[in-house]
This record gives structure tokens, C-alpha cells and sequence, in this order.
């Protein structure tokens, strides 16, 4: 009996040890997994790439006449939402490139900026308002419904909304002054994703852009010149702590979250292009992506899930 008893457990700790491992090899698989979405200009047009995040498996999603910009992840990550210089917006596979019709009611007028909701089942967008120069609406598009609505009916310029990961709230950009002030001034601002109100949440006196909302929701990047270049800071929505992430004199834009929350994608000149970095927000590592090797191909809008 006791033989029998001690292989019984040796027999239950190597199955215990088994699982362990498949499970930390399945973690492994699917943090490695995580994908950029980005537009480099490789030919004369921005174009729509990803890659993963070690800078393996690059693929071309699109190749035409205009340039792509600002894509936006599905969250399982087969598809893509992304806008075009000709002011529409498309979804396309994200695996094979292959166009999506996106059934929304045609406009007019230019349209941008697109940000899925967590759920997938909202598209957040920006709409320039026809007859008024410079002055655009958020726009929610609902996939189900295949309806629109304006959401706010805001004075002067809204651009880059983005999601709560709870999708109870937006972030946007709007732009405060132009000309009259000597240079253009653009701030944060939040409002509910129903609509009916929006608040100011910082005054930097500076020119704010891309504002990407940390997966676990507390924190909130973005670019901005406040201290005289373009650098990435932080917004802490718990201590209200405003926190300086690079410090580079050039160009640091279009921050991305990674899915873990411990990284930031960005964009900056720092190689003497424009070129995708990583940031480790930990260890303050960073290091440069180079999705076509030694050619410094220029690279924006980066997206990461």
C-alpha cells in the first residue's frame, strides 16, 4: 500500500509539472504573439504593414493610389479599421489583406481617426462638419444597428478619440487655439461614450496628439511639446501625476500600449527617420524596431495588440 501510495504521487507530480509547463509555454506563445500595425512609406505611398513585436513575420495588408493611416485593431486580431488621404475609412483581414466592405452610410466629407471599441462593437471616428472649416465631430458608428450618431457637438477641431478598455469613456484631442494665439494649442478632453457631456481633463498650454489609454485604464499616454519637443508622457487617472516618458530633442509621437501594459510603442526621429521604438516602462529600456532591416523605411501610426 504504501508503494502504491508513493507512486501515485510521483505520478501526479509529473503531470502537475507537465501541465505547469504547457501552460507557461502557451504563455510564451501568446505574449510573442502580440502585433504592430503601422504605415511605411516603402514606395512613395504610406502603405498598411504588421509585424510582430520581435520585428519577425512582416506582412503588406495594402498597396494603392492613396495613403493609408491611423489603424485600429480588432481585438482578436484578425482585422483592421484604418482611414485613407481621400477621407474614408476601410476594415481589411489583417492575415491576408483582403478588403472588408464597411457598411456605413457614405458622406461627402472627410473622415478619421477610427478607434474600436473594447467590444468591437462601436467605431469611434472623426467627421469633418460640412460648410465649417476646421471644425470636425466624434462620430460613433454601431456595427449592429449599421447606424451613426454624433456624439458631442463640440466648437473647433475633435481628433485621436480612445477608448476606455471598459468602453465607458473616450479620450479625444481638441483643438483650443490657432492663429490667435500665436500657435496651435490642442488639450486633452474626455466625455462618455453615450455622449452628454465632456470635460477638459489637463491644461498644458501645448500641443497634445494621440491619446492611447493603458489596458488596465488608469493611465493615459500621449505626445506633446510641452516642454519645447515633441516627447511621450503619461497621465496618472489615480494621483493625477503627470509623468515625462522621453526626453529626446526631435520627435516622439504615436504612443501605443502593449497588451500587457508594461511597454509603450512610439514613433521617433531619434535614427534620423522616422522609425517604430519600444519603450520598457520598468526597466526604461528602449530599443528600435526595424521592420525592413537595414533600409530606413519611415514608418507612423502605430497600433498594438
Amino acid at each position: 500500500m504504501i508503494r502504491i501510495k508513493i507512486l501515485s504521487i510521483t505520478k501526479y507530480s509529473y503531470f502537475l509539472l507537465f501541465f505547469i509547463f504547457i501552460i507557461i509555454l502557451a504563455s510564451n506563445v501568446i505574449a510573442s504573439s502580440t502585433r504592430l500595425a503601422f504605415v511605411a512609406n516603402l514606395d512613395g505611398n504610406w502603405d498598411l504593414f504588421t509585424i510582430n513585436e520581435d520585428g519577425t513575420d512582416l506582412k503588406r495588408l495594402t498597396k494603392t493610389p492613396f495613403d493609408e493611416k491611423q489603424p485600429s485593431w480588432f481585438r482578436d486580431r484578425t482585422k483592421i479599421v484604418y482611414a485613407t488621404s481621400d477621407g474614408k475609412l476601410h476594415m481589411i483581414r489583417a492575415q491576408n489583406g483582403e478588403e472588408i466592405p464597411l457598411e456605413i452610410e457614405s458622406t461627402t466629407v472627410p473622415r478619421l481617426s477610427p478607434s474600436l471599441s473594447p467590444d468591437d462593437n462601436k467605431l469611434a471616428f472623426i467627421q469633418f462638419v460640412p460648410k465649417k472649416k476646421d471644425d470636425t465631430d466624434l462620430i460613433l458608428f454601431d456595427f449592429k444597428t449599421k447606424k451613426t450618431q454624433t456624439l458631442i457637438h463640440q466648437y473647433s477641431g475633435q481628433f485621436w478619440p480612445s477608448w476606455s478598455p471598459d468602453g465607458r469613456y473616450i479620450v479625444y484631442i481638441n483643438s483650443h487655439c490657432s492663429g490667435d494665439c500665436g500657435r496651435l494649442i490642442q488639450e486633452l478632453w474626455i466625455t462618455d461614450s453615450r455622449g452628454g457631456w465632456a470635460r477638459q481633463l489637463l491644461m498644458t498650454n501645448s500641443f497634445c496628439q494621440q491619446p492611447s489609454w493603458s489596458p488596465n485604464g488608469k493611465k493615459i499616454a500621449f505626445s506633446s511639446d510641452k516642454n519645447g519637443n515633441f516627447d511621450i508622457w503619461i497621465l496618472d487617472l489615480d494621483s493625477w501625476d503627470l509623468r515625462q516618458v522621453t526626453n529626446f530633442n526631435g520627435l516622439d509621437i504615436s504612443p501605443a500600449w502593449s497588451p500587457d501594459g508594461n511597454r509603450l510603442a512610439f514613433i521617433s526621429i531619434r535614427s534620423g527617420g522616422m522609425e517604430i521604438w519600444l519603450k520598457n516602462l520598468d526597466t526604461g529600456e528602449i530599443k528600435r524596431i526595424r521592420p525592413f532591416g537595414n533600409k530606413l523605411i519611415e514608418c507612423k501610426d502605430v497600433a498594438w495588440w
